[in-house]
């Protein structure tokens, strides 16, 4: 998270995740409820129909069978209408069954067969016996789930109104609502799913406090992807007033952020700071073991794996003090730390530290310097490592030492803290111990860039490029579109002269970067040692050229070609900006003036001679070649 203005196009998400349901299964982020748990409960998968409140049944054909039925149902004879129809119901319900179990398996296809034949058995059930229609409602329900899942929201919602229509007044009527609210969330069609959201919320009970709550969030959502933030705002507060928590907070927080409310801002942090995050097992579970983590010193973690509430909270923080006073931001951050210091001290240690990186990036190193000392009080490993890092980057490498051994001390298994340390052995050219420690903190965290990266450097540093390989490839990766790491590969490659590979690798760094002069340099160099191919080598090279044309190997190289091919004229040019660069080196000067004597400029060349003959009197090539030139221009005036 930056200082720069919010990107609201990231801040909401589907109201109603479904498993295996494009209406409800991607677009996840900020103002949507992160984890399964906190999903809206009700979706189209027929076995999610339920609702704790109202203590209603998983929804499927059982439900609706009857005891009467089920009772006349037993003792019959097999060929009476009365057995057929059982039969029939039999089937239908194991159908059911079977449809909600490969939906949750996520064989959605098969899982939609299984519903248009249940579906086909109902209706012929109840052309045996027109009285039987108990099934009509389940049958319905799982085949428009059905279509749901296999993306075929058209018919799905064809589906859900069919029911709706041949069920007028059903208890469940009010979930297919929401349900067909979420396909055209999905869809992108707000106001048809605030539509259908409101009209769910008419027909629930008032007694469903907690299911209204969401509804009212999801209904929130909705207006806030369309853009009414004022609407959203009185949804997300009706929430707030009922039944509070971070996730709704967090959205009303990013709706005045939009409008510019700062003391709306404020008034939420401190109502977001207020709640308590033990509001669930998991909650309490996660807060304790964060706690723990700080007094006991290994608190790196808490940095990482900050609970999705503090995270919501981190980003409302960030917010608000990059909004409130722009002339004084130090003011703002300040205040933003005092309304969290009591409840959620690991958050404001996460602002200090950002506060001091930032000072870091604006190149105030004592400040940062005096921040990271003052918060090793809160997180001293973390703050010692930072601290390394910075005496790292200063040239101090005993202080570098110093401080990471420190850190180390605080915290064992901190990868970084170690790779600081390994990186002190690097600068004092122990490599063997260096590898050593960059592999123990590999074991600790084993996609720590910077200790497979720095192997890899240790490696080749010992002539082992061929394990270096191996390193640099492994990070690959993990970072497929790392340039650095593309770069490592293609010059151990080029230094191991397997140059059709150390090509293959440079064209995808220039595919990467392609306006980086030194790697399409290599590359012209390349197709020399491969093939000899002074045409797509010059082809690299004046690439080289026009993005660093001050570069004077890749210059002298171009001028010295075209001197080969005889095109004297093309050479001159850069020879004269060699000449530029390097104003007192006589050589670019003379192949200035030797050019202009090849294509017979013999006056210019002669100037140019004369030029340098003042400028460095004891050149004696510059004198024989003067009066080579005198003779010569004498011999073409007498012609």
């Amino acid at each position: 998270m930056t200082d720069s203005t919010y990107d609201f196009s990231h801040v909401s998400a589907l109201p109603a995740s479904r498993e295996g349901s494009s209406s409800g299964s991607d677009g996840m982020s900020f103002i949507s409820r992160l984890g399964a748990s906190s999903l809206f409960p009700i979706s189209t998968r027929t076995s999610d129909v339920m609702s704790a409140s109202s203590q209603l049944r998983p929804l499927t054909a059982k439900t609706f069978i009857s005891p009467h039925v089920q009772a006349n149902a037993v003792g019959k004879d097999e060929s009476t209408p009365v057995d057929v129809v059982r039969i029939l119901e039999q089937q239908i319900n194991t159908l059911l069954e079977e449809s909600i179990l490969l939906k949750q398996e996520k064989k959605y296809e098969e899982a939609l067969e299984k519903a248009k034949e249940a579906v086909k058995k109902e209706q012929l059930m109840r052309k045996r016996d027109k009285s039987r229609g108990e099934l009509m409602f389940s049958t319905l329900f799982n085949l428009a789930s059905a279509y749901d899942a296999n993306s075929m929201h058209d018919k799905a919602l064809k589906t859900y109104s069919i029911c709706l229509t041949k069920q007028r007044g059903h208890p469940f009527a009010g979930r297919l609502r929401i349900s067909m609210g979420n396909i055209y969330y999905a869809q992108h069609d707000y106001p048809s799913a605030i539509k259908c959201y409101e009209m769910a919320l008419d027909q629930l009970s008032k007694d469903d406090q907690a299911i209204r709550s969401k509804l009212r969030w999801n209904i929130g959502n909705a207006f806030f992807r369309s853009g009414r933030l004022r609407e959203a705002v009185k949804n997300y507060q009706d929430v707030m007033d009922s039944n509070p928590d971070y996730q709704t907070g967090f959205n009303l927080f990013l709706c005045h952020y939009a409008l510019g409310d700062e003391d709306a801002m404020k008034q939420i942090l401190k109502n977001l700071a207020a709640i308590y995050t033990g509001d669930s097992a998991e909650d309490d579970s996660v807060d304790q073991v964060l706690s723990t983590q700080i007094e006991d010193g290994a608190d790196h973690h808490a940095f990482i794996h900050l609970s999705t509430h503090d995270q919501l909270l981190l980003t409302a923080a960030r917010l608000l003090a990059s909004s409130l006073d722009e002339t004084d931001v130090t003011a703002s951050h300040d205040w933003v730390c005092s309304v969290l210091e009591d409840n959620h001290e690991h958050v404001v240690t996460h602002l200090e530290l950002e506060q001091a990186i930032n000072k870091l990036k604006g190149r105030e190193f004592g400040i940062a310097t005096e921040m990271l000392k003052e918060l090793q009080k809160k997180s001293k490993a973390l703050a010692l490592t930072n601290l390394s890092c910075l005496s790292f980057l200063g040239g101090d490498g005993q202080k570098a030492s110093d401080y990471a051994d420190n850190a180390i001390e605080a915290d064992r298994y901190s990868a970084t803290a170690i790779v600081n340390k390994a990186n002190c052995f690097f600068l004092d050219g122990d490599f063997a111990t260096a590898k050593d420690m960059y592999l123990e903190a590999i074991e600790i965290e084993a996609d720590c860039f910077e200790a497979i990266y720095c192997l890899g450097l240790s490696l080749l540093s010992q002539g082992d490029a061929e394990q270096a390989l191996q390193a640099f490839e492994k990070l690959h990766k993990l970072t497929p579109n790392n340039p650095e790491v593309i770069y490592q590969i293609a010059d151990i490659y080029d230094l191991q002269g397997r140059y059709m590979d150390a090509i293959k690798w440079f064209s995808v760094l220039t595919a990467r970067i392609p306006n980086d002069s030194n790697t399409l340099s290599r590359l012209g160099q390349l197709y020399l040692n491969v093939d000899d191919d002074p045409q797509e080598a010059m082809h690299y090279k004046l690439e080289s050229f026009r993005n660093f044309p001050v570069d004077l190997d890749v210059i002298g190289w171009i001028g010295s070609e075209f001197v080969k091919d005889e095109l004297y004229g093309k050479s001159i040019y850069f020879f004269q900006q060699a000449a530029l660069i390097q104003p007192n080196e006589v050589k670019w000067g003379l192949m200035i003036a030797s050019a202009l004597r090849r294509v017979e400029e013999y006056e210019s060349a002669l100037r140019e001679y004369e030029g340098l003959q003042q400028r460095f009197p004891g050149n004696s090539e510059c004198k024989r070649n003067i009066l080579t030139l005198r003779q010569t221009i004498g011999k073409v005036d007498r012609h």
